[in-house]
């Protein structure tokens, strides 16, 4: 506990501070806060809150932004995030007000990915993305409407692997090929195959999954449309080759790769970078202890102060 006494310009003393002052950026405070308000969720949330706050006031870089979050290390992304994100930026319009958006993401849906990239794109002066980890998939396709990309020696793109139900749209199609090279290798095994795809494949879906993918090549390119592509590729190509080409769900497409795809809207080792590798580190050590301690997960949607901090159940 502090009980330190503070005097006025008269010299009367003020009564000692009551209030005990943790400081996250330290494992042990971060115990310390978990272990005290282990009852007290709201408690916990309003103290990281006004941490990251001042974390990021303290900033000089952050002065020239208005920073927002897409941090989530096990969910996906969902409507609920475009409707944070959207509600944390929405008085800006007009403004030419510079956005930072700060991407942890495994990915998730497509729809509402692709339109958190378009309306920051429609509403900032500018529009950056910073990766100081990883934003794949659908976290890959929001990344490609940004004006500057910033990724460092450990930022990682991903392919764009839409998923339905928690399995990739894609999959489906590669397994019926699969089978198929089978079948042709082994013919006397087409009958065996023939009976089981009967009875646990739906034609129906096979074709649904196979134009969500399609769909998430049509948002891809629509991101990809006006930017100055590397010599030889097109809007379509990229968006194309991100979603068809790698065959992983988890493939590391790293910044000297991106740049292949994106050239000059991949900057490297940037003020902006350094930035957000400072706050994820703070991020993930909280988020580390947040999971050892209370078993659940940080997930921080949109700007600290308008935005939403939520601590969910760990998976």
């Amino acid at each position: 506990m502090i009980h330190k006494k503070i005097k006025k310009k008269t010299g009367k003393e003020l009564p000692p501070s009551t209030e005990e002052v943790f400081d996250l950026s330290k494992g042990r405070d971060i115990v310390n806060l978990l272990v005290k308000y282990k009852d007290n969720e709201s408690e916990i949330r309003t103290r990281f809150k006004n941490y990251l706050a001042k974390f990021i006031a303290d900033e000089e870089i952050a002065k020239n932004y208005r920073v927002i979050f897409l941090y989530d290390s096990f969910g996906s992304i969902v409507d609920y995030d475009l409707n944070k994100i959207y509600e944390s930026i929405s008085d800006l319009s007009g403004t030419k007000t510079k956005i930072l958006l700060i991407i942890h993401s495994n990915g998730g849906s497509i729809e509402p990915a692709y339109l958190i990239s378009k309306i920051c794109k429609e509403i900032a002066g500018k529009f950056i993305v910073t990766i100081p980890r990883k934003a794949k998939s659908a976290a890959t396709l929001l990344s490609l409407g940004a004006d500057e990309i910033h990724m460092g020696p450990v930022s990682q793109l991903g392919p764009i692997d839409p998923q339905v139900d928690g399995r990739p749209a894609l999959g489906l199609g590669n397994a019926l090929e699969y089978l198929a090279r089978l079948v042709t290798k082994y013919p006397k095994s087409s009958e065996v195959f023939a009976k089981y795809l009967s009875f646990e494949l739906d034609l129906k879906q096979l074709g649904y999954f196979e134009r969500i993918s399609e769909s998430a090549v049509q948002y891809a390119e629509r991101l990809l449309t006006d930017k100055e592509l590397p010599d030889g590729l097109s809007a379509n190509s990229v968006a194309d080759e991100l979603t068809y080409f790698f065959k992983d769900h988890g493939f590391v497409i790293d910044r000297k790769e991106a740049s292949k795809y994106l050239g000059k809207y991949i900057k490297e080792d940037t003020p902006e970078l350094k930035f957000a590798e400072r706050i994820f580190n703070r991020l993930s050590d909280f988020d580390l202890y947040l999971g050892s301690w209370r078993k659940k997960s940080l997930v921080i949607s949109g700007s600290i102060d308008k935005g939403s901090i939520i601590f969910t159940e760990k998976k």
